[in-house]
């Protein structure tokens, strides 16, 4: 008989409940293994989860930030001032905070505007951001405005790259679509389910580039949030709108939509220290370039949500860089210093682009370079929209990290030529822009004279003369506008356009290396009465 026969002959053995001398088969093993892992979960849910209930529910930690605009490295409020944000410092404030909340999940969430604003933004066009972002730990991020600034395949590129959802429920592309999530359903701890549905300001499609948003819609955030509401509400224990409308936005919308329970907000860069309760329904948002973060702690019980803390951390000097991450920007930084930190120039005084100034008023920056446009292309009127200014410049010693920093759309100039109520219509459009918004719209100008009269064009004038209807004038702005970007549809009507080659940056550089310091003041060609 061989050995395959006699195995093939041995009866099989028995199932008993012991095996030899008493020792417990391995499924009784199975069964008391069974056992005691059910007690252990018995065990925590009396020590952890039934205290926790008792407390008051479930609790909850979410972190958010928003419209970082590429801004990896600190960055100075004002010079002398003790510098603020920088994703290595991002980094150690959300280890500390989950430290901390060793009891509680963490959610970490960006609520839009990851690009533009910085040379490495521009140089490496947002990939290493949005890679530091996943490795920091964000869970989720909504779509802004800002994100296709860079052009439609290089958001795709980042879309198929990114490692946490980035949501957009209410933007359309055609022919080829998006990769985009309308919502996400995420389950921090067992049984706890939080739903995030992500909304973008409509003003995509005017902000940005029109050559970058052609077969682009963004469609009402508040019919588009009915209809996805109602079907979330049912699935989650918390429902969570990752919104970049704006504040204005994000009031509408608590107000026309039940069914929320939080929004965390950007877009218009806003330092809530507190909740800001629209129809019950708490707005946050967390100022902007990663110079605060949000924390809001809350708890959630049968009867509903209940916020226990929310403060702004502040990400400055006092926090320590993250060793990993900020090997990494300094790595990414070292490839643009040698260039970027060459002076071209200086200036006899400040150059003032805060945002509560250059989208409300005339400035001096302003002036300087819609004077600098008009006399290069030899035009009657310069336009530039306040958008198109980012960051100040001191006076003294100019680089030109600071130039790209503070004119990061680069923005070629344009001519062309537009009759007098054409002109008309784009500055009393600019007029009626509410200045406690700070819109970015709000045009600065050379070569005219205008009144702004509690919100209306009340005059306009090129020299001493108003302007005539008829009449055509000679003008230049930057290719954005003169494709009817920031909602100037009357100025993609320009006449005769001629791209010039110029980029605004480079106007400001070879102004700045000719010689003398650049002064710049305001002289009263843009009046606001109230």
């Amino acid at each position: 008989m061989t050995a395959l026969q006699r195995s093939t002959s041995t009866p099989a053995p028995r199932v008993c409940a012991t095996g030899p001398a008493g020792i417990p088969s391995a499924r009784a093993r199975r069964v008391r293994l069974a056992l005691v892992w059910l007690l252990l979960w018995l065990l925590v849910w009396l020590l952890v989860w039934l205290p926790l209930q008792a407390q008051g529910g479930q609790r909850l930690t979410i972190l958010h930030f928003n419209d970082f605009h590429g801004q990896l490295q600190p960055m100075a409020a004002a010079p002398g001032l003790p510098s603020r944000g920088g994703i290595a410092r991002l980094a150690s404030a959300v280890q500390a905070v989950r430290s901390q909340e060793a009891t509680a999940p963490v959610l970490l969430l960006f609520a839009g505007d990851l690009l533009q604003g910085t040379p490495t933004s521009t140089a490496f066009l947002g990939r290493p951001d949005l890679d530091l972002f996943a490795d920091i730990g964000v869970d989720a991020a909504v779509m802004g405005n800002h994100e296709l600034d860079f052009g439609q395949d290089n958001f795709r590129a980042l879309l198929a790259a990114a490692r946490f959802p980035l949501l957009a429920a209410n933007v359309r592309a055609s022919p080829e679509p998006f990769a985009t999530q309308p919502w996400v359903l995420l389950q921090p701890a067992p049984g706890l389910r939080v739903a995030l549905l992500g909304l973008v300001t409509q003003e995509l499609t005017s902000t940005t580039h029109p050559r970058h948003t052609r077969g682009i819609q963004a469609l009402d955030p508040i019919h588009t949030a009915r209809h996805w509401v109602s079907r979330l509400r049912p699935e989650a224990d918390l429902l969570v709108v990752l919104s970049h409308l704006g504040v204005d936005g994000d009031r509408a919308l608590a107000r026309a939509v039940p069914g929320i329970d939080v929004i965390i907000g950007g877009h218009d860069h806003l330092r809530l220290t507190e909740p800001l309760v629209e129809a019950g329904v708490p707005i946050l948002q967390a100022g902007a370039r990663g110079a605060d973060l949000g924390w809001l702690s809350l708890a959630l019980t049968p009867h509903g949500m209940e916020i226990l803390d929310y403060r702004l951390m502040p990400i400055d000097q006092h926090l320590p860089e993250q060793p990993v991450v900020a090997a990494r920007v300094a790595e990414l930084q070292q490839g643009l210093d040698a260039e970027l930190s060459v002076v071209v120039g200086r200036l006899a005084t400040d150059l003032d682009a805060r945002r509560e100034v250059i989208r409300r008023h005339e400035t001096g920056f302003g002036n300087l370079v819609a004077d600098l446009a008009r006399r290069l292309t030899a035009s009657d009127v310069a336009l530039f929209n306040a958008g198109g200014f980012r960051a100040s410049i001191p006076a003294g010693p100019v680089s030109l990290e600071q130039i790209y920093t503070a004119l990061p759309f680069g923005g070629e100039l344009v001519t062309g030529t537009l009759d007098g109520a054409q002109l008309q219509q784009a500055l009393a459009q600019s007029a009626e822009l509410p200045p406690q918004n700070n819109p970015g719209g709000f045009l600065q100008v050379s070569g005219v004279r205008l009144v702004i009269d509690d919100g209306q064009l009340s005059d306009l004038r090129i020299g001493d003369a108003p302007v005539e209807p008829g009449h055509r004038y000679r003008v230049v702005m930057p290719d954005f506008l003169a494709a009817g970007g920031d909602g100037y549809e009357v100025l993609s009507r320009l006449q005769d356009p001629v791209r010039t080659g110029w980029l605004v940056t480079d106007m400001l550089i070879e102004a700045l290396r000719n010689g003398e310091p650049l002064r710049a003041a305001t002289d009263g060609r843009i009046q606001r009465r109230y």
